[in-house]
């Protein structure tokens, strides 16, 4: 038989069956497209009926359709599944969608019953009585009834991104488990299956969760003993943000950051569940400090659960391999359901001080860069949740090193951390040298302030800039001196980025102080230093300049008006060596200034001087001449001095008055109204009054000096034949020609002869001549400018010693 004769009626045959096939599925296709428009309110009420006996609740949708590509079943829109009345009137759920699949051997016998139920993007409450019964747990506890109808026959529940509220009675709590997946597969066996994932959420804060979790456990709802396993369970913490975690329990971001992951097993009865798992921390830092990449723990644990007390304990465990762990923490959780009360406490023993430094500076404590430290933590320190961090920490065998600075060694300094402070217990230090410190110290996390106080005895000078230097920055306040030794305390403060602030008071002696203004330092100062910013004070001051000693009190507030307050004492000094000793104030110009090129710029510390002064000088000399005690009151503000009072006592006589010292130009210029008194002149006494005023800088000063004013005198000889009982008159004084010009206008002079009236002038020899005249009588009278036998023209200088 021919080959085409035997494949004819097969191919027939083959192609009407894949016809008939293509056909079915076709059909199928267009059922499946068909079903959710075909109306089956008819079944509304028997798949209501269903729903209510597997979820023992009543339960209400708007509309119902018809799905059959997943097989046949039905898709409900806008569910909702009534409660309980025992827990509430607020619905167990909301639902937009339920998908309720049917078992296709229940239907072939016309029976509805369901194989698993779908609820898309539900919200479920889930609640808790006081008497401790859930609303969930009784839904489930359906499922071991004593009907001991077989789980499998019940259906599969399945959760998609649903969210989870958590209800105490009436109340709602801020927790609540969002983005949450869930599937529950009940088998033959009597055990529950689940597979789960979700976001812990606070309502009180923003964000779509905090943290993400997923897990898979076995629930048993009949287990096979007491002490058999209930649950058995693996959860996974993925990586998270460590912020998110503390605020989910604390409700607020307490600062520190970095990544936390765990993985834990679950099992035992409710009452004493076991746990065992692994946490990892990566980058832990504050919140405004940048992570250390490459940083971790890996943190094994253990714990146990209490479901019906609602506590949680868990405990880290030593590296395998180790018998000792040098830091052991502990978390305990209690009414976790509830009021959320947590513990977390670590303790120390024998733990190597070192590895702390990078946390610590991690978590924001202002610690000296390049800090070397070596020693032993003991003790322990917790933080709960309403009381935050507490505890005591004794570090034994304390050595710390900074560059710049010498060691610092401790038998044991201890810590406590209270009421979010942290405090450093007095404690002694011991440099290489062999002197020693007492360290106080306070540190505030919320405020990143540090307050720091040392003590010290008699102590180098250097020794403690040094430390201070290399542990906090410089000190300006100890820049103003060198050398000696010191004692007394120091404060450091720091907040924030704000500027550090030093306050304390030590006692100096033998150091040297270089103040602006003067052209030597102060050396063998000697005196008691107190500080506080804005205040600046030195009291009990002694010290030698250029071989003059001195001695008083000083202070200097900016908040104060005015700023600066002087009070200076000076046994004895001489007038010809303050040129030396104020150059730089009064007048120590460079060149170009002299000759007038260029602006004078006065220097910071004279534009800002602020002063109120007073100078007490118990001998003040010219050279060799004595002329008495001085004392005045000034006010010195800026490049402007002001006399308001002066005076000079005499060996016989005094000097008064008040004036002004200009500053601005670079080069002093002096205005001045004094009185003489009671001066011994020729026998008899001289008053005066008048004005003088110079400019320049000491030999200049002498050079312009000019003085006017009047004067009187009792009892004057001027000489061996010519004594009046009383002179007076107007004067004119300069020194222009090197000398003591002096012009005396409008003399009267009285003796026993008659009232004589003219005029006197003086020559450069030291002379002066009276030419005065009475009724026509010419009288001529030649004597000295000085008390005695004329001498030789007095020096420039001595210009100082009139006025």
């Amino acid at each position: 038989m021919p080959i085409a004769e035997v494949t004819t009626p097969a191919k027939s045959l083959f192609g009407r069956a894949l016809r008939i096939a293509l056909a079915a599925v076709l059909l199928v296709v267009a059922a499946g497209i068909v079903a959710p428009f075909v109306t089956m309110a008819s079944y509304s009420g028997r798949i209501r009926e269903a729903l209510e006996a597997a979820l023992g609740r009543r339960v209400e949708f708007q509309k119902l359709h018809l799905t059959l590509f997943s097989g046949p079943g039905f898709l409900l829109d806008s569910v909702t599944i009534g409660e309980n009345p025992r827990y509430g009137l607020e619905p167990f759920a909301f639902v937009p969608t339920l998908d309720a699949r049917l078992r296709l051997d229940k239907l072939i016998l016309g029976r509805i019953q369901f194989s698993s139920l779908r609820l898309v993007d539900p919200s479920l409450n889930l609640v808790k009585k006081d008497d401790g019964t859930w609303n969930v747990v009784t839904l489930v506890e359906r499922l071991s009834s004593p009907r001991r109808v077989p789980l499998s026959l019940f259906p599969v529940i399945e959760i998609s991104g649903g969210r989870l509220n958590f209800k105490l009675g009436v109340r709602k709590t801020t927790l609540y488990i969002s983005d949450s997946d869930l599937s529950i597969y009940p088998e033959r066996s009597g055990k529950l299956y689940l597979q789960f994932s979700g976001s812990p959420a606070r309502t009180d804060r923003a964000g779509n969760g905090f943290g993400h979790f997923r897990g898979t456990a076995n629930w048993y709802l009949v287990p096979a003993g007491r002490n058999a396993n209930q649950l058995e369970a693996n959860l996974i913490l993925d990586p998270s943000n460590l912020s998110e975690i503390t605020t989910l329990f604390e409700g607020y971001d307490i600062g520190v950051h970095g990544t936390i992951s765990s993985r834990v097993r679950i099992e035992g009865p409710a009452t004493a569940l076991r746990l065992a798992g692994e946490l990892r921390l990566e980058d832990v830092h504050r919140w405004d400090l940048l992570p250390s990449s490459g940083e971790d723990w890996q943190i094994r644990y253990t714990g146990g659960i209490d479901l019906p007390a609602k506590h949680l304990e868990v405990q880290t465990v030593p590296s395998r391999g180790s018998d000792h762990a040098p830091v052991a923490v502990q978390m305990r959780v209690d009414d976790f359901l509830r009021s959320n009360h947590w513990t977390v406490a670590a303790r120390l023993a024998d733990a190597p001080a070192q590895n702390v430094l990078p946390l610590a500076s991690r978590m924001g404590l202002s610690l000296p860069p390049n800090l070397s430290l070596t020693g032993t933590l003991n003790g322990g320190i917790s933080y709960a949740g309403e009381r935050g961090l507490s505890g005591e920490i004794t570090v034994n065998d304390l050595s710390a090193t900074v560059p710049g600075a010498l060691p610092l060694t401790a038998k044991a300094a201890t810590v406590g951390i209270s009421e979010g402070r942290v405090h450093l217990s007095p404690t002694v230090l011991q440099t290489s040298t062999g002197n020693t410190l007492e360290a106080t110290g306070d540190y505030l996390p919320d405020t990143r302030e540090v307050v720091t106080t040392l003590r010290l005895g008699a102590t180098p000078l250097s020794t403690l800039k040094s430390e201070t230097a290399a542990w906090f920055g410089e000190d300006p306040t100890l820049g103003l001196l060198t050398g000696g030794e010191v004692s007394g305390h120091v404060t450091y403060t720091h907040e924030e980025s704000n500027p550090a602030l030093w306050s304390g008071q030590i006692h100096f002696a033998d150091s040297t102080l270089s103040p602006a203004g003067l052209g030597a330092p102060l050396k063998h100062s000697a005196g008691r230093l107190t500080f506080n910013d804005p205040d600046f004070q030195i009291d009990d001051f002694s010290a030698t300049l250029a071989s003059q000693t001195l001695q008083g009190s000083y202070r200097h507030n900016t908040k104060a008006k005015p700023a600066e307050r002087l009070h200076l004492q000076i046994p004895s000094l001489d007038i010809s060596r303050a040129e030396d000793l104020l150059g730089p104030t009064f007048g120590k110009r460079d060149f170009w200034t002299r000759l007038r090129f260029g602006r004078y710029r006065a220097p910071v510390w004279l534009a800002s001087r602020d002063l109120d002064g007073t100078i007490d000088v118990a001998a003040l000399s010219l050279g060799a001449v004595p002329l008495g005690s001085f004392r005045s009151h000034f006010l010195w503000k800026g490049t402007g001095i002001q006399l308001t009072s002066f005076l000079l006592k005499l060996p016989e006589g005094s000097v008064q008055g008040q004036g002004n010292v200009n500053l601005s130009g670079g080069s002093p210029r002096y205005r001045f109204t004094s009185s003489l008194a009671g001066l011994s002149y020729k026998g008899g006494y001289v008053d005066a009054s008048g004005e003088w005023q110079t400019s320049g800088a000491w030999t200049d000063a002498a050079r312009n000096f000019r003085a006017g004013g009047t004067f009187s005198g009792t009892d004057i000889t001027l000489s061996p034949k010519d004594t009046f009982s009383k002179v007076s008159g107007a004067f004119q004084l300069s020194f222009a020609d090197g000398w003591p010009d002096l012009r005396l206008s409008e003399v009267n002079a009285s003796d026993d002869d008659g009232v004589w009236t003219g005029e006197a002038t003086s020559n450069g020899d030291g002379t002066l001549l009276f030419d005065i005249q009475d009724e026509g009588r010419q009288r001529h009278v030649v004597t000295s400018l000085v008390s005695g036998a004329p001498a030789e023209p007095a020096p420039p200088a001595s210009a100082g010693n009139l006025h």
